[in-house]
């Protein structure tokens, strides 16, 4: 009898050390991937969290101003450089800039919903400067308040008020300088915002 022997066709297929070589590429190209992922992500949380610290700093800043620009009077120095207040009388309301003295609270006769008077100043009870407020209506004064989170240190609020006095036919004017530091977790970025405003109502 004659045996046929038949040939069976060859199996192709991985070898072990292939299949370990393709398991390690597989998990460096993961890890790599994932490691990625959260530096974008971690770095996103960063940006938004110093993003929300300097919108709180833009929105102090954008209420005081729209409180200079629609009063009818200001002083620089504030309540200590007036010697009424019913009505607000200053000897030098005037600190301009090419006087270089600046001063460091603000008094203004405030237009926005009913009459007061509004006071800005600058404060570091902790070394960390905050910008605070405070109003008056009719006789008595509110407390002083922050407007600017803890998580700003303002290290440097100047005013400079030219046109102040009824006097003079210069319309009243106030440059705003602010320093500091905006501080997000461990990430801090230093800012300096300088701002010019004008009166609305023509003096």
């Amino acid at each position: 009898l004659l045996k046929i022997q038949k040939s069976l066709p060859k199996q192709s297929g991985f070898t072990l050390v292939e299949l370990m070589v393709s398991l390690t590429l597989f998990t460096i190209v993961v890890l790599a991937a994932v490691s990625s992922l959260y530096t974008v992500n971690n770095a996103s949380r960063k940006v938004q969290a110093m993003r929300s610290v300097i919108d709180n700093l833009n929105f102090g800043l954008e209420s005081m101003s729209r409180t200079i620009r629609t009063g009818n009077m200001v002083v620089c120095g504030g309540v200590a450089n007036t010697s009424s207040l019913d009505p607000i009388v200053s000897a030098s309301p005037n600190c301009p800039f090419q006087s270089q003295s600046p001063g460091t609270k603000l008094l203004i006769d405030s237009t926005l919903g009913t009459d007061q008077l509004v006071e800005y100043q600058i404060v570091k009870p902790n070394g960390t400067g905050v910008i605070q407020k405070r109003t008056r209506e009719g006789s008595i004064w509110s407390n002083w308040i922050d407007i600017t989170a803890p998580e700003i240190n303002v290290q440097n609020l100047s005013f400079y008020v030219n046109g102040a006095s009824s006097s003079d036919t210069v319309q009243p004017n106030v440059m705003i300088f602010v320093q500091g530091v905006a501080v997000a977790g461990s990430e801090t970025a230093p800012f300096a915002i300088q701002t010019y405003l004008s009166q609305r109502a023509v003096e």
